[in-house]
């Protein structure tokens, strides 16, 4: 039996999606950015109601492995633009989970683009009509964003209020399975995101340990992108709070083993929190911290060099 046009476009998606981690980000740009022409013309050419909902629904996942992808490779603002797309045609399928999906896609983006504030504007608003399988992730990512300007407070109150939401959560029907599902794993990263930046080395330790083990145990195409690196980030710098710069040298070492390709912006920024964590400990003009930023300062110039061969897009 013949493949339907939109039969072949939602095979296309979720063959994207599923190998999404196994693929470097500028080869997969190429890849995404082909996918996301064709589907905006078969949205263009589609007159059925349900069907170019059904449309609308396949190009907003699109939109959101898009807006990483530019992200990945160091354009913010393009990524930031394309989750906002990837949020209106969600809108546009009726499809809410979607929607705030994306949203709290383009609130992460603007977050490592130092713009917590701007990250803030887009979840909080979400926060009371929110699905359900939707909302221990903007909890988590309003208490990172509330961290990281200086409210403790309302910081510890949405980490709180995020642990009633992480059990609740039905089977993930967006992403099934692949690395986009939400899973506990990445409530403890967030919250030891909040801890390291509200200065509670402890607190993030364990978090950032036990968000490694979880990971670590689930299959590479299970997990996101560069899981196991971002909590032994974390966990970097939550050593370096503890003041335990053996432990954080520990837990950096893996980190630099990463083939420079895949250094995607979002580590380059988790780094660059680690290096300026060393820089502010009372130990920062040790031997034992130039030797962490020694690390760090060769981690992200080595991932500059690996971008600086691909235009990414904007």
């Amino acid at each position: 039996m013949t493949r339907t046009s939109f039969e072949h476009a939602e095979a296309e998606v979720h063959r994207l999606i599923k190998d999404y981690t196994s693929i470097l980000p500028a080869p997969r740009l190429e890849r995404l950015t082909s996918a996301w022409a064709a589907m905006a013309d078969q949205v263009a050419r589609e007159t059925h109601p349900a069907r170019l909902r059904d449309l609308h629904a396949l190009t907003g996942r699109l939109g959101v492995l898009l807006a990483y992808t530019r992200q990945d490779l160091g354009h913010a603002a393009a990524g930031a633009r394309q989750a906002a797309l990837a949020g209106r045609h969600a809108e546009l399928a009726g499809h809410d989970e979607l929607r705030v999906h994306a949203r709290t896609v383009q609130a992460n983006i603007l977050f490592w683009d130092e713009q917590p504030a701007a990250a803030l504007a887009l979840v909080e608003p979400e926060l009371p009509t929110a699905p359900v399988a939707r909302r221990a992730g903007l909890l988590y990512n309003q208490a990172r964003a509330r961290a990281a300007i200086g409210d403790r407070g309302t910081a510890l109150e949405a980490l709180r209020h995020a642990q009633e939401y992480v059990d609740r959560a039905p089977v993930d029907s967006l992403w099934g399975g692949t690395s986009f599902e939400w899973r506990p794993a990445s409530g403890l990263l967030l919250a030891a995101s909040t801890h390291v930046r509200l200065g509670n080395g402890a607190d993030a330790a364990e978090l950032a340990e036990r968000c490694l083990a979880a990971y670590q145990a689930r299959p590479r195409g299970e997990k996101p992108s560069n899981a196991d690196i971002r909590a032994l980030l974390e966990l970097t710098s939550a050593r370096v709070l503890t003041e335990d710069l053996d432990a954080a040298d520990e837990a950096l070492r893996p980190v630099c083993t990463l083939e420079p390709g895949r250094r995607t912006e979002r580590l380059v920024r988790r780094v660059r929190f680690a290096e300026r964590t060393v820089a502010a400990s009372r130990f920062a003009h040790t031997p034992e911290a130039q030797v962490l930023l020694d690390q760090t300062s060769d981690f992200t110039s080595s991932a500059l060099r690996a971008r600086s061969g691909h235009s990414g897009g904007t």
